[in-house]
């Protein structure tokens, strides 16, 4: 859960520097298709379709990896932050960004709000070196398809003058995935959570 946190906090400091209007890095080629497709190698094409029955409570979770849907307005990055493994940007700064990392053997589903909220606030403060309070927090787990354990945590962060959205996915698949959706205008919140419920286990 660390890594994920550090991954997170790594584009804090870009994001900031971006919402004073910065677009994406050029060169940045259109994520229009499902990222599993598109971009990012270590989401790569699955070998088979989606499960579509439920799957039972044995299923290994490590015998599926993840597909998504990037929204059509966002470019991915070709160099992304140290630490984050693909990043998808609007012209408006707000991103996706993914952390890809292994299993080190604890679930997503196992997470607690008690115990992520304090550690990102942690991560936030010591990268910009102010203190830093989660807002608006929700909080949830459970298992995608019935087989990979996640957890959902929104919360708003105000950085400076900017406020920004933030929702973060931590999913338990053949690797450890964290999704962190930033959302700098409060205008993509039906794009993003679209893109939420288009990440889909694929066996392989």
């Amino acid at each position: 859960m660390k890594k994920a946190v550090l991954g997170i906090c790594a584009v804090v400091l870009a994001l900031s520097l971006a919402a004073c209007g910065s677009a994406p890095a050029s060169g940045s080629a259109p994520a229009s298709q499902p990222a599993s497709v598109s971009q990012p190698a270590s989401v790569s094409q699955p070998a088979s379709e989606p499960a579509s029955e439920p799957a039972s409570e044995a299923a290994d979770y490590t015998a599926y990896t993840l597909q998504f849907d990037v929204p059509p307005d966002f470019v991915q990055m070709e160099q992304p932050p140290e630490g984050v493994s693909a990043m998808f940007q609007a012209e408006d700064a707000s991103s996706i960004n993914l952390v890809i990392y292994d299993n080190d053997g604890s679930l997503a589903s196992d997470v607690t709000e008690e115990a992520m909220v304090p550690l990102l606030e942690e991560g936030y403060s010591q990268q910009l070196g102010m203190d830093i309070t989660l807002e608006n927090v929700s909080f949830e787990t459970g298992k995608l398809g019935d087989v990979c354990p996640y957890y959902r945590l929104d919360y708003t962060v105000t950085l400076g003058d900017v406020l920004m959205d933030q929702t973060v996915m931590g999913i338990n698949a053949d690797r450890a995935y964290t999704f962190t959706y930033t959302d700098m205008t409060g205008g993509w919140a039906e794009a993003f959570e679209d893109s939420i419920a288009s990440i889909t286990p694929v066996a392989q």
